[in-house]
């Protein structure tokens, strides 16, 4: 009987930022709840922080959330298509009032939102490198059955800014099996999108590059681009 072994040489995941940062801010629930982390990002209702003692990210509901307090720079993105960059901090609100986040564009500079209107929140930075995110994976599988290897190495790399965004992401593959020819899969995803004047609408461009030595594949190439409405 063949026995399959799989050896995983290396897992690394880089959850953003790529430079990684203390866990200072603060976070205080409804219920009470009162924890220090590092708030990572909000999309679709849920708020993404991480802990000292946790591995990983945890999800939070946005909804549930009494008050917010970072130093870190976030570009913030509300539902009628508007975007501020600042520091948040949440200003006492009286019992039964909407919680409001206060954006603290420069000292002199403050824009006050209430939470229902925050649909997205990514970390930035002043300084150039620290804006991007990325992440990175590599793996080795090994057969005994048929004395096969495959490697395999993926990473993405994501820039943001207040009104556009870039996004590179990387995927190879090397395979080898006695008897055959080692085999090879390469492919390059680039995307981009830009904030119209017209807050709800963005411009998209995908583009992409394929070589497969298995398919007989040189070198593909496809790419489109439109403008489209933010859902």
């Amino acid at each position: 009987m063949n026995v399959r072994v799989v050896v995983l040489i290396a897992a690394l995941a880089l959850a953003s930022p790529l430079f990684a940062r203390t866990n200072t801010d603060v976070l205080v629930m409804k219920n009470g709840d009162r924890m220090t982390c590092q708030v990572k990002g909000l999309d679709a209702g849920v708020l993404y922080v991480s802990f000292d003692y946790i591995d990983g990210t945890a999800s939070v509901e946005w909804s549930k959330v009494a008050r917010l307090q970072s130093n870190q720079l976030f570009i913030v993105k509300t539902e009628d298509g508007l975007v501020y960059t600042g520091q948040l901090n949440t200003p006492e609100t009286p019992v039964g009032q909407p919680v409001k986040i206060q954006i603290v564009e420069t000292p002199e500079e403050e824009v006050v939102l209430n939470t229902p209107q925050i649909v997205g929140m990514s970390e930035t930075s002043e300084k150039f490198w620290q804006r991007f995110n990325g992440q990175l994976n590599l793996g080795v599988i090994y057969s005994k059955g048929n004395q096969s290897t495959q490697y395999s190495f993926g990473s993405q790399l994501e820039y943001l800014r207040e009104r556009w965004s870039a996004q590179a992401t990387l995927n190879s593959t090397f395979s080898a099996s006695s008897g055959t020819s080692p085999s090879t899969r390469n492919s390059l995803d680039l995307s981009g999108s830009h904030l119209l004047p017209w807050n709800n609408y963005y411009y998209s461009g995908l583009g992409g590059f394929l070589q497969s030595s298995a398919q007989g594949v040189t070198l593909q190439d496809h790419h489109w681009g439109r403008p489209r409405p933010l859902s």
